[in-house]
């Protein structure tokens, strides 16, 4: 497989782990919104949803075009094998992208709940720390999506420590 390829096979997996997760918090952020009678509820649900499916279609229909906008031209990519440490890198791009897929459907879900019944004298504690919770996991995905090749000298660092 070529690198936009793969790539474009990443986006696909992406938009699969999006999808279920985005269906995820919407429903559970409507059904929250709509047993206290938030006014605007559905329309936050319709908007996202709307937003949600727009983008899932063009990661479903445009990954390779994805691709060529992240990677170099074919011309420009050498032929020969990728070294594991590549593979390594990508491996921890992704799942660094994984977990943003699902911090961010979660961070606007508890968002949204909480600004809405900000007026509203409901123990709002368990939103909050799910805030703290998401929000460490989508910094620890930002630094495994654009701290990958770091990570891996770090990686090649502890295998090679140690008494000679």
């Amino acid at each position: 497989m070529t690198p936009h390829q793969t790539l474009a096979v990443a986006v696909r997996l992406f938009a699969i782990v999006f999808a279920i997760y985005i269906v995820r918090e919407l429903l559970a952020f409507y059904v929250s919104a709509h047993e206290r009678g938030g006014p605007y509820a559905l329309a936050i649900a319709a908007t996202v949803s709307v937003l949600a499916v727009l983008f899932l279609v063009v990661l479903w229909f445009f990954p390779r075009t994805i691709a060529r906008g992240l990677l170099p031209l074919s011309s420009d990519t050498p032929a020969q094998p990728s070294p594991p440490d590549i593979w390594f890198a990508t491996g921890s791009g992704l799942i660094g992208l994984c977990l943003m897929a699902f911090a961010v459907p979660a961070l606007a879900r508890n968002s949204l709940v909480i600004y809405l019944f900000r007026s509203e004298s409901v123990d709002m504690s368990g939103l909050r720390s799910g805030l703290l919770y998401y929000s460490i996991q989508f910094v620890v995905g930002v630094g495994l999506l654009f701290g990958a090749s770091g990570l891996r000298k770090v990686f090649l660092w502890a295998r090679n420590a140690g008494p000679g």
